[in-house]
């Protein structure tokens, strides 16, 4: 059996940019310095008006620093008022890419730590070798998902939500909280803990 092209079997796409870039035709770019592969990067402190979570990053190359525009993220889900937004804050670490090697059109792909210490600590608490779903901001509020031992509020595994001083536990043995105070169907506007429902001190 011959083998057909993606032209012969009615495939036609092509490399188009998005409609608030004026990216030049592959024919004019003769001359323009590329820049392949990923570059470190810092975030600033420049907080994007648009809220799509783009950032302006600090990269270091042979030139020396230099700043980027704006770098828009790669996403793993998107779609009309949908989809993952996680910004890091100014200081994060980022690795940093660019569209068809253009300076001018730079995007964020991910980030890394350069040590241990910046590591999230709730992923700490799990095995080294046991694989583990963690999530946590700078001020220690976290959600761990795991299928093994994540000790003490996770014997078998579960989903774990909380912060420093209380977390909600969820495995197959049922629902199980802690906290200084529990309180059961409160208003949600914030009012005195004695309108809840059930209220459970320490």
């Amino acid at each position: 059996m011959s083998r057909k092209t993606m032209a012969q079997l009615g495939f036609v796409d092509s490399m188009r940019p998005d409609e608030d870039e004026d990216l030049p035709a592959s024919d004019a770019m003769s001359g323009v310095k590329r820049y392949y592969g990923k570059y470190r990067g810092t975030v600033l402190p420049t907080p994007d008006p648009d809220r799509r979570g783009r950032l302006m990053v600090e990269v270091a190359d042979r030139d020396g620093p230099n700043v980027t525009g704006w770098a828009r993220p790669c996403l793993p889900w998107a779609g009309l008022q949908m989809g993952s937004l996680i910004v890091p804050p100014p200081g994060s670490k980022v690795w940093v890419e660019f569209e068809q090697g253009l300076a001018d059109y730079p995007i964020w792909v991910g980030c890394w730590w350069g040590s241990t210490a910046e590591a999230p600590t709730v992923a700490k608490a799990s095995a080294p070798a046991m694989p583990i779903f963690a999530l946590q901001t700078l001020l220690q509020h976290a959600l761990v998902v795991t299928d093994t031992p994540y000790p003490p509020y996770l014997p078998t595994g579960g989903i774990l939500i909380g912060n420093a001083t209380a977390c909600i536990a969820i495995d197959a043995t049922g629902v199980r909280i802690f906290g200084p105070t529990v309180q059961v169907n409160g208003d949600p506007a914030g009012a005195a803990p004695a309108a809840a429902a059930l209220l459970v001190t320490k």
